[in-house]
């Protein structure tokens, strides 16, 4: 995999913005936010009629991703990313950590795997906690990762930018890598081409059900110092974590380009054919 684009971004993010804070403005209006009843998660939806959706939707995420009821797809490609350096500005908008990329920037597409169209990269946003069980918002069978990488794209075919497309149909497609921690620094996953999908939405008000998510199958890995600095970046509201909940999964499909074969009882599309004669041939 050519992943200058990702190496490049993962240096920026832990080793040169965590040391170089610069308060903004709050760009996201309202009180939201991860702690407190009046102002938490479970109450996203209840004061602001464009964000209903929050507490009535059917295809929130985040979600917790069961191995056993994965679905495998053999027609899922490997996921494209087209690599290229780009510049941003990077904010602390006291409920996460964002790159917000230039828009005048090489343009980076997400393209194939379960996508038929074409996505900008817009953002990267970071959710991590204060401990190392906990941080990011998917998790797996159960358990969290100590934070997560969301690479956020807009569908750049159909919508002139990211504000229209979060609110459209096939809007969005968010590729979600977890963090975990070593001793050593080091950075992705060696391939794009293992990951699990499902639609969802966006995980933070206004909650829009047009994400599709391409979760992938490793991890990357910071050493303890980076996730130590992150932590102590001033200005952040939250006290445990700035993850969403795990909503419900509300019977859909999480699709895989993983084949377990015969070692779990994973569903699969595959079909299966074979011919036999039937035995009324020549019979009449």
């Amino acid at each position: 995999m050519d992943s200058n684009i990702i190496v490049l971004l993962t240096i920026f993010f832990f080793l040169e913005s965590v040391l170089s804070y610069c308060p903004a403005a709050d760009h996201w209006s309202g009180w939201w936010g991860y702690d407190g009843y009046a102002s938490g998660p479970s109450s996203w939806g209840d004061h602001n009629e464009d964000w209903v959706i929050c507490k009535t939707g059917k295809n929130q995420s985040p979600i917790d991703i069961k191995p056993q009821a994965l679905l495998y797809d053999p027609q899922l490609q490997p996921f494209k990313l087209e690599t290229a350096s780009v510049s941003g500005t990077f904010r602390n908008n006291k409920r996460d950590l964002t790159l917000l990329v230039n828009n005048i920037s090489p343009a980076v597409n997400f393209t194939a795997g379960p996508l038929s169209y074409t996505y900008r990269l817009y953002q990267i946003k970071l959710h991590f906690g204060r401990e190392n069980v906990s941080g990011s918002e998917h998790h797996i069978d159960g358990k969290a990762f100590a934070g997560e990488i969301q690479f956020m794209a807009y569908n750049s075919d159909l919508y002139a930018n990211h504000s229209v497309a979060q609110v459209s149909p096939r809007g969005v497609a968010i590729l979600a890598v977890f963090i975990s921690h070593l001793p050593v620094d080091k950075l992705l996953p060696k391939s794009l081409d293992h990951y699990m999908t499902y639609a969802g939405s966006l995980t933070q008000p206004s909650c829009r059900e047009t994400v599709t998510w391409i979760i992938l199958n490793k991890p990357m890995y910071i050493s303890s110092k980076q996730l130590t600095d992150l932590r102590r970046i001033p200005y952040q509201e939250w006290r445990d974590s700035n993850a969403r909940p795990i909503m419900p999964l509300n019977r859909r499909t999480i699709r895989t380009n993983i084949n377990f074969g015969k070692r779990t009882r994973l569903c699969s599309m595959e079909v299966s054919k074979r011919y036999v004669a039937n035995p009324d041939v020549g019979l009449r």
